[in-house]
Parts: C-alpha cells; structure tokens; sequence
C-alpha cells in the first residue's frame, strides 16, 4: 500500500519586499501619487516653503524640499517601515484624524520600486542625517550638515519593476498628472510657499497669501474673474470657497475641486449636489468651475477608506448633499449673479434664469405657432439630397441642375431648440443642429488643415487678453499654430498672457476667449487619446464653436444647416461618432396610432 506523503503548504507569508511592491501599487500608480505622498508628509510637517523638483515628468526624479520640523535619526530610518506613522497612536486616533497622511505605507511602498536619497534636520540640530535606500534596502547613512527640514529625493520610480514603468504616459501627461495633484494642495493650503521647477523650468512660484489671491493663481485672471464667492454655514459645519456664475462654464470638468478639513477628496455624491445646485442653469455637457472647502467636527468622516485616501465616508452624507445644493441655489439666486448685458450667451442666459414657468397647454402652443414656408433653391437642394441617388450619378457628384423641382415646399421646425424637423417622402427626418453643425465645421477645418492653407480670420477691433493657469498655458503652447492656422491671431503677451487679435468668421466677437479656452479643454480631455493632430484641432473647433442645444434658429438658418451639412463627405455622424440624423418612417407612426 503505498503511504501519500502530506503536500507541501501551498500558504505562505510573503516576503517584505514582495509584500511592499504590492503595497506600492496600491499607493504609487505614478509619478503623480509620489508627489502627493510627499508633499503630504511636508505639510504634516508644518512647512511654511515646500518646492518641488521634477525631470523628465517625476521617471527620473522627484524631489521634495521642505522646512518643516524634520526627523531625528532614528526616525528617519523608521519611517520607511511599513505602517510606521508619527500621526495615530491610539483607536480613538483613527476616530479624528486631522493629518493628510497616517496609514504608514507611502515611504515603504515608494522605497520598495525606486532609489532614495533622504536628508532631515529638526530645527534645534546641529547635524541631520542622511538615509540611502534602493528597492527597500539601506544602503548608506551618516551625519551630514543640511538645512532644517526634510529633502527627499526619488529616483529612477519603478527601475526595478520595468512592467508597471512601461505603463507610465507621455512626459506630457504624467506632467498633467503632477500638477493636477498640485493644484489640490496649492488651493487648501494658501499659507505655504510653493515652488515647482521641472526640467529646469520654473512653472509655479506660489507666495504665501489668502484663498482668493491664491485661487487667481492657479485659475487664472480670466477664470477668476467669473467666480462667485460662497459661504454659508449649518449646526456647525461651514462651507466656503468660488462657484462659476452659470454662463461661465466650460466643457470641461478640469477647475473642480472639493476639501474636507484641508483634505482634498472625490465625492461624487457631493460633485452631484453641486450640478443639481446649477438646476436648468446649464445645460447637458456644460460643467461648472467650483472650489469648496468643507469644515466639520473630524470624527463626521472617516479618511480611512482607500490607501490614497482621495475617498471619504460621511455619518451624515444625505444631510450634507442638501447642505450643498441649497448653498449653491442661495448664491445662484442673488442679483449679482446675472451677467451684464452684451456678454457672451447673456440673452439665452437671462431667458433661462427668469423662465418661472412653461406653458403646457397643447391647444394654446398649437394656435400660437407660426408657420413657415419656404421657397428658395436652399429648400429644394436640400431636398433633392434627401431623394435616392439615380443610378447615373456617382457617389459625391453635385445635385443635377435640371432635377425635378419638389411638389411641395420644404418646411423646417425647431423642437426644444434643439432638433430640426422636416418631412420627407417615407416619414420624417429629425437633424441634431449642435452636431450637424458640428460635422460641418469640421470637414471645413480640416480640409483647410490638411491643404496646408491658412484661414481667413478677422481682425479685431480691441484685442482681448488671457491669463491662463500655468497647465492651460503649456497646452497652449501645444497648439498655438494650429490656433492660427484655423484664423485666429493669437501671440504671447507675458508669462501665462496671451493676446488674441484676430479671430475665425465662424466665430462670434465676444466668445474668442471662451472659444479657446474650450479647445485647450478638449486637447487636454483627449490628450492620451490617439487621434490625427489635424484631426484632433478639428474636433475641438468643431465641438466648441458649434450652435449649442437651446440656441434658436430661423428659417434661414435650419436651411443653411441642412444644405452644408449634406454637402459634406460623411454627413451622419459627427467627428465624435454620434449621429447626426434619425428618421421615423410613415409606418411607424401607423403602427404607434394603430391604423396597421
């Protein structure tokens, strides 16, 4: 009989070193969540200055210099031991949490997939200490003469793990990354220095001040200029900080931020109660520009939901999304909110903004309709592309002149200002107008791009100046010959500034700097998208330059919508694949009213 001998254990206790590189994956996913890490720790620290160094976008190095208390020898070789944190001792520690860091993983996790060089002095030091760690090892300490503070460098992130280095982006958008977690700590934390160089370019010198001096440095003048103070308070809980006024939005979610306590968070729910706060004031697609900071008792929340601590939990969530809808109905509905007369899209605004009520009444909207009929050639070629091709005519050929004039006039309704309605031989067609329009410029842009010409753009009478963030800025740099070529005339001014003096005739004089602003949204959206770059300059005109939903249309217009658009090469989707054209066959509407 033969004796089975017991199988090895297939449980074991992972090694440090394993363990810590999968802990870094839940900590470090790149350069950017390195740089918060750090940055945290310097803040914990009570720094008043914290400058940042980054090369070749935090792959090759990340420094972060503070002067804040600094460590002590023997701890600052603890500090890189898994769950070794100055900032809980106790249960009723994790109750009330006031540190940005605390769970003791972030400097294990990163010394576990990069190379080290750490200094720290406490203020009362004659010396400090400096720690050497590659890929979680000590490799060299000793005494050295330093300032007071801590000076960390990582180096080289992921060296030793080369599958998750290769999932890392373009420079550009690891770049993107790290200054979009910047911006976090820039807005909470308005009382601390803050320096950014990277590559050996200075692209932040941020000067101790107050949130609104802070806020126009990193939104920029021109988006400042649009906020509305808010603050409002409830049972001890406050909430303060900037929304956009309604017809300042953007296409964009980018200039959205949320603070707990000093903590910078994503919560959607919160997100939620801000766009419900707008109400009908925007529209689809359109997204407003805030920044809250929420003040309440700590043991209200609980941070220790997620490793990157970004995610929160509420005792009191439902209370507090009501809080912040109600907060920003308050604001919406004082006076100053109204734009002035003559700005970009004030008519449609206003119109919107004192709409108290809608008429429902079927018969009284059917007797105050008016009716439209119209004769022109743009009817009738408008209508001739709506018929069957003969079999004589080859694909794109122009309509034959001596086609059979229609027998009846073409008609065009506008539903909800937004769709374009008109009847057919087998039903009904029903036009999109923001993408038809969309799909319109577009071809045109793009034909112009690729034929190498320069578009006609018109001068304007008083050029309009920009101050952009310093992320909007390097974008524009991007892109900036592809903004002329398209007619702009836009030229650096100083620093972050640009003057636009010229302008496409597509666009309205008024919306130049909007329009702009839109399309360095779009480039930065779809940046790691794989697009054509002529295609992607199109697109972006397109999208931010078209009629929006809700823009009213006369006659004239809807016929000069349906002619272009079915001029174009690919008129049924637009340049982002959604469709242009639904129609609804005669049949349909037999079956819906039972006839068959």
């Amino acid at each position: 009989m033969e004796i089975k001998t017991p199988a090895k254990n297939k449980i074991n206790i992972l090694p440090t070193s394993l363990s810590n590189k999968i802990a870094a994956g839940e900590v470090v996913e790149r350069p950017a969540s390195v740089v918060k890490e750090l940055v945290e720790n310097s803040i914990d620290a009570d720094a008043h200055k914290i400058a940042i160094v980054i090369k070749q976008s935090g792959k090759q190095l990340i420094q972060v210099i503070d002067d804040g208390y600094g460590m002590p020898e023997a701890d600052l070789e603890l500090a890189f031991k898994r769950h070794a944190t100055s900032k809980i001792v106790t249960d009723q520690d994790l109750e009330c949490i006031q540190t940005l860091g605390f769970r003791g993983e972030a400097l294990p996790s990163i010394a576990s997939v990069a190379q080290i060089e750490i200094t720290s002095r406490e203020v009362e030091a004659a010396l400090g200490n400096l720690l050497e760690i590659e890929a979680g090892k000590v490799i060299k300490k000793k005494k050295v003469s330093c300032p007071a503070g801590t000076n960390i460098s990582i180096k080289n992130l992921f060296f030793n793990t080369p599958a998750r280095r290769n999932f890392l982006r373009a420079n550009s958008t690891e770049l993107n990354q790290i200054i979009s977690a910047l911006k976090r700590f820039f807005l909470a934390y308005p009382d601390i220095d803050f320096e950014v160089v990277n590559d050996d370019t200075r692209l932040f010198y941020l000067k101790r001040g107050n949130i609104e001096e802070r806020t126009k440095d990193v939104f920029g003048e021109e988006v400042f200029q649009s906020l509305l103070p808010l603050n409002e308070s409830l049972g001890g809980i406050e909430l303060s900080g900037f929304v956009s006024r309604p017809d300042k939005t953007r296409r964009s979610r980018g200039n959205q931020y949320i603070f707990i306590n000093g903590r910078p968070i994503l919560d959607k729910a919160l997100s939620n109660a801000v766009f419900q706060g707008y109400g009908n004031l925007i529209t689809p697609g359109e997204y407003p520009t805030y920044c809250l900071f929420l003040e309440l008792d700590p043991k209200l929340v609980d941070v220790n939901v997620h490793p990157t601590k970004m995610e929160v939990r509420f005792s009191n969530e439902r209370s507090l999304y009501y809080f912040f809808m109600t907060s920003l109905r308050k604001v919406l509905n004082e006076v100053k909110v109204i734009p002035k007369m003559g700005a970009s899209g004030a008519d449609a605004f206003l119109a919107r903004f004192n709409d108290k009520s809608e008429e429902t009444d079927l018969v009284q909207e059917i007797r105050k309709r008016r009716k439209y009929l119209s004769r022109g050639s743009g009817s009738q070629l408008s209508l001739a592309y709506f018929q069957p091709k003969s079999e004589d005519m080859s694909e794109g050929e122009d309509i034959p002149k001596e086609m059979p004039e229609p027998d009846i006039d073409v008609q065009f309704w506008q539903i909800h200002n937004r769709y374009i309605l008109s009847e057919i031989k087998s039903g009904i067609v029903i036009i999109d107008q923001h993408v038809a329009h969309e799909r319109i410029l577009f071809e045109r842009i793009l034909k112009i791009l690729k034929a190498e010409q320069q578009a006609a753009g018109q001068q304007l009478l008083f050029p309009q100046t920009l101050t952009l963030s310093v992320d909007d800025f390097l974008k524009f740099k991007e892109i900036v010959h592809l903004l002329n070529k398209v007619g702009f005339g836009i030229k650096v001014f100083s620093g972050t500034s640009i003057v636009i003096d010229a302008i496409p005739v597509d666009v309205k004089v008024g919306r130049e700097g909007q329009i702009v602003l839109d399309i360095i949204d779009y480039f930065k959206e779809n940046q790691d998208k794989q697009f054509d770059l002529l295609e992607k300059m199109a697109a972006a005109f397109a999208c931010k330059n078209a009629i929006k939903s809700g823009e009213t249309l006369n006659q004239s217009e809807m016929h000069a919508i349906v002619d272009q658009l079915f001029a174009c090469e690919s008129p049924y989707f637009c340049p982002h694949g959604r469709p242009v054209i639904v129609t609804m066959d005669i049949e349909e509407f037999d079956r819906k009213f039972k006839r068959i």
